[in-house]
């Protein structure tokens, strides 16, 4: 789906394993408005199940709440939103390649973000041989900087023949982590020059990936 600013693509798939039963009698779409369901499977604990279930005839879509054991053992919580009209957009096949990438720490990812944040509405990210380095400007000559390393303990399977560089906007960038870093231990990260940014969350029940557009100065 892409964001509203459409400068960011994301995808979430679910890992067929992770589902307990599935029934679906062909392929259905269904419009909601993100906002009035956010709040709800924020509620979801990790000790609890997590149910769908679409009712077309009543234009309805439903989430239900309950603990792992069953229904019958616990408190059901149903929460129904009503199924809207939206316009279908088409979502293009980004044909993009990186020329870098590595894995970090994705808490010392988030605490990157909110260092840089401090002082910048940017952030730089290059990646070389030799490491990564995070970096943001602001007024007054403020600078934030990070470099990671190949020794370090917060950065792994570095991958970059040459430098690769590219500005994100900070603020996109610490959303995705801030909400994702709990979910998943480790972040991807993908780039190339001046090009596209790719994050990648996986977590125990699917994955989690988002490309998002460089900064233009």
């Amino acid at each position: 789906a892409l964001d509203p600013t459409k400068t960011a693509l994301f995808d979430l798939k679910f890992h067929a394993t992770a589902l307990e039963d599935y029934v679906v009698e062909e392929e259905t779409k269904v419009g909601l408005i993100f906002t009035t369901i956010k709040d709800v499977i924020k509620r979801v604990g990790a000790t609890e199940k997590l149910e769908l279930e679409v009712d077309n005839e009543r234009n309805r879509f439903s989430l239900y709440v309950y603990p792992k054991r069953g229904k019958e053992v616990g408190l059901v919580r149903r929460f129904s939103f009503p199924i809207v009209q939206v316009v279908e957009e088409e979502v293009p096949e980004l044909a993009v390649s990186f020329d870098a990438s590595f894995e970090m720490d994705s808490g010392v990812f988030d605490d990157i973000l909110s260092m840089v944040e401090e002082v910048s509405d940017w952030i730089l990210i290059s990646v070389s041989p030799e490491g990564v380095v995070f970096r943001g400007g602001g007024e007054g000559g403020k600078v934030a900087e990070a470099e990671l390393g190949y020794d370090s303990e917060s950065v792994f399977n570095i991958s970059a023949e040459e430098v690769a560089s590219a500005k994100y906007s900070i603020e996109m960038l610490k959303d995705i982590s801030g909400n994702l870093k709990s979910l998943s231990k480790r972040v991807k990260v993908e780039l190339s020059t001046n090009k596209p940014l790719k994050l990648t969350y996986e977590f125990t029940t699917g994955t989690f990936s988002i490309v998002v557009a460089p900064r233009v100065d």
